[in-house]
Parts: C-alpha cells; structure tokens; sequence
C-alpha cells in the first residue's frame, strides 16, 4: 500500500498540474474555494473547486468546460492515468461539453 502511494504522488509530480482553490482542491463547501466547490459524491469523489465556465475560453489552463452544474471547468484528460493526480476514484470521461459538443475530462465513476 505504502508503494502504491509513494508510486501515485511521484505520478501526481510529474504530472506538473496545479491544482489550487481555484481548480482541482478537495472541498466540503464552496467556504473552500475560490469560487465553487463541486461537493463529493460519485461525480466528484472528494469534492473539487472549480470554477464556472459558459466555453473553454473561461477555464483554466489544462481544464475543459463542462456541462455539469451549469458549466463547470474539469481538468482534461486522453486516459484515465492523466486523472490519477486527482486520488482514487477519478476516471477520464467523455462528456457533455458547454455550450456544446463533447469533451474528455476527469470525473468520478
């Protein structure tokens, strides 16, 4: 187990992706964030902060708006190892995209 942890947080460094209050931080409440926090639940293991979005264009780098919650900034992903940095239970998801279309990125289970 100690392996697999030391193993997830070398992945998670080499991954170079901020996550902060802004975007990518665990929460209980949006108290937590800088804007919103997507509470925990299957979609959200953990919570997330993220950040309201109407097009990519207002999220963040490395991020994708997503049509969750009125349109919610998720970090991008090509396969779920790119979700890894999140903890357990993120996957890498096609996924309705805002205002349209379909975008990868990462969400729970």
């Amino acid at each position: 187990m100690r392996r697999l942890l030391l193993l997830a947080l070398a992945v998670a460094a080499c991954n170079d992706v901020p996550v902060s209050r802004r975007i990518g931080a665990r929460c209980d409440d949006s108290d937590e964030c800088d804007q919103r926090c997507l509470l925990p639940s299957a979609s959200y293991p953990g919570g997330m902060c993220t950040v309201l979005c109407d097009d990519d264009r207002d999220c963040p780098a490395d991020t994708r708006c997503v049509d969750d919650e009125g349109g919610v900034c998720l970090y991008g992903c090509v396969g779920d190892p790119d979700c890894a940095f999140l903890g357990a239970g993120w996957t890498c998801q096609t996924l309705a995209g805002q205002p349209g279309g379909q975008v990868t990125a990462c969400r729970g289970a």
